[in-house]
């Protein structure tokens, strides 16, 4: 799944725009960190959980804190494997940016 379906599906039951963006811009800005090295892998999980925990508290009332930390800590691995992902395809195509024709 690509960073920004789960950036969707981490939005999926918030109504508030402004809340939408603020989440999905804090993801973005996560990302940005992680792809320029400004920060360590660890940091950006610590936030990104901090992220996940927040979101899931509120949109998720009912579960117990031991089910809403392990859905945080879960949706934290998908985003880092994303994270991972996405950067590795965005180096590739930028080195290869000159020698690639796309069919459109």
């Amino acid at each position: 799944m690509s960073l920004q379906a789960k950036i969707l599906n981490l939005l999926s039951g918030i109504n508030d725009p402004t809340v939408r963006m603020d989440v999905a811009s804090t993801v973005n800005y996560l990302f940005n960190l992680y792809c320029s090295g400004h920060a360590n892998e660890s940091e950006i999980r610590d936030a990104l959980y901090d992220v996940c925990l927040n979101v899931v508290r509120a949109m998720h009332p009912e579960l117990t804190e031991e089910e809403v930390r392990r859905k945080s800590r879960t949706m934290v691995e998908e985003f880092i494997g994303a994270f991972k992902l996405e950067s590795t395809r965005r180096r590739m195509f930028s080195r290869f940016r000159g020698r690639v024709s796309l069919p459109f």
